[in-house]
């Protein structure tokens, strides 16, 4: 059956119509944890009473970087409409020209009081999260990962070689759960696991005598004195081991195995205990070892082993592999602010502005974080940020005035009607700082 195209008429309108009208749970979010206050009393680098105000500018970007506008250039479009700008209770929003001169402001104190400001936000939402965690595994899982971000061109300060042979900075995270514990951004050609043990302070903060923890991370933090600081705390951990020389002693005690010292866990891997004591350590370590014939379905010739430092030997070995392997979740956690907030490229040619902007997008990525969990169903607990921006915060709705209110009508075209109704009932009940 062929249907005939219609001839469609393009006009304008002066209603207030926005593609953003989730924007209203942004900044009503923003005022119950109280960050405009934060960022008022934090951020003093304006020295002219003119333009927009320095918790107009910050928030701005904030704002922007929670729907996924990562260049600075995109403040316009938000400055250019007017029923966002209203909705997130913006008086003045600057150009981006304003906005980068506002972010090369920033000096070593201000990006430390910065990095504070951002640790007492997150410690207003870690409780709902550790909540969730603690109800649906029994335990909080931490995940602490660092990630090359790359940088175009030679006039990027403090931007060197790293390990991969290309210009970069380091941008090296903790989290909980899906909570954007800690940020630092690290000049380039740093050791990749520089500033652990501040960010891990900064998150043991957060956790305070809650438990119990589970670090997981890579290889790059299979180090005695990460082993140590997990002890000392208290927490268990896994850590991968990849690093061919690592492996090497490890790969020849499994080879070692006859079959009935292996578990199956699958139905095509199975998993043994192997025990090694790494050279300048203090005692023999525990490690599963995951051994596989099989590449999807296609049989190998030889084993492929996994190697994975654990501080537990009481689990199941099945157990042990399923909570490590759950770090890719975490990693997901990682990528997601990265590509979502598109956080990939820095937008300054300063060390300290860059640093600013990454510490903006960790309080994005708070803000979306803390709408998840005290604004939206249960199960919507079990998306990421991609979609709490795509189908709550980038949601099509027209702005009324009338008797003096202000009436926000969203099209019932959108996929998540329920959650924008859910998210509306809940706001009812939020609680908003003074001076927030």
């Amino acid at each position: 059956m062929n249907s005939i195209a219609q001839k469609v008429e393009i006009d304008f309108t002066d209603e207030m119509i926005t593609g953003s009208g989730g924007s209203v749970f942004l900044s009503r979010m923003s005022k119950h944890l109280g960050i405009p206050a934060l960022l008022g009393d934090t951020l003093k680098l304006k020295e002219r009473r003119r333009g927009s105000s320095d918790v107009e500018t910050m928030l701005s970007l904030i704002y922007c970087l929670a729907q996924g506008d990562g260049s600075l250039s995109d403040v316009d479009r938000l400055r250019a409409d007017d029923g966002r700008t209203l909705l997130l209770g913006l008086g003045d929003v600057p150009g981006h020209r304003r906005l980068g001169e506002y972010l090369f402001r920033f000096d070593e104190e201000a990006v430390k009081r910065f990095e504070r400001m951002a640790h007492e936000v997150a410690r207003r939402i870690a409780p709902d999260v550790i909540d969730h965690e603690l109800g649906e595994n029994g335990y909080i899982p931490v995940f602490v990962d660092g990630s090359g971000i790359e940088v175009s061109g030679n006039n990027y300060e403090e931007a060197h070689v790293g390990y991969n042979g290309e210009k970069q900075y380091w941008l090296h995270t903790v989290f909980i759960a899906r909570l954007w514990a800690s940020c630092r951004l690290f000049p380039g050609g740093v050791d990749v696991a520089e500033g652990w043990r501040e960010q891990l302070e900064e998150t043991a903060g957060l956790i305070g005598e809650r438990g119990p923890v589970w670090l997981r991370a890579d290889n790059a933090y299979y180090r005695k004195a990460i082993v140590n600081y997990c002890r000392d705390k208290g927490w268990d951990f896994s850590i991968s081991v990849t690093n061919k020389t690592y492996k090497k002693p490890l790969k020849e005690i499994a080879r070692s195995y006859r079959d009935e010292y292996w578990t199956p866990i699958s139905d095509t891997e199975e998993a043994a205990f192997v025990y090694h004591r790494p050279a300048g350590w203090e005692r023999d370590e525990a490690y599963v070892v995951v051994r596989s014939y099989w590449d999807g379905p296609q049989k190998l010739l030889a084993p492929r082993y996994v190697f994975i430092l654990v501080s537990r030997e009481d689990l199941p070995l099945k157990e042990l592999v399923k909570r490590h392997r759950g770090k890719q979740g975490q990693e997901n956690a990682l990528k997601g602010p990265l590509i979502d907030l598109d956080l990939h490229h820095p937008p300054c040619s300063r060390f300290n502005a860059n640093r600013a902007f990454y510490i903006a997008g960790q309080l994005a990525q708070l803000l979306l974080c803390a709408v998840q969990f005290k604004l939206l169903p249960h199960n919507a607990r079990k998306h990421g940020i991609r979609t709490i921006m795509r189908e709550l915060i980038r949601t099509a709705s027209k702005v009324v005035r009338h008797a003096r209110r202000i009436i926000l009508r969203f099209a019932k075209t959108s996929l998540r009607l329920d959650w924008i109704a859910y998210a509306a009932d809940k706001l009812e009940t939020l609680v908003f700082v003074p001076g927030g």
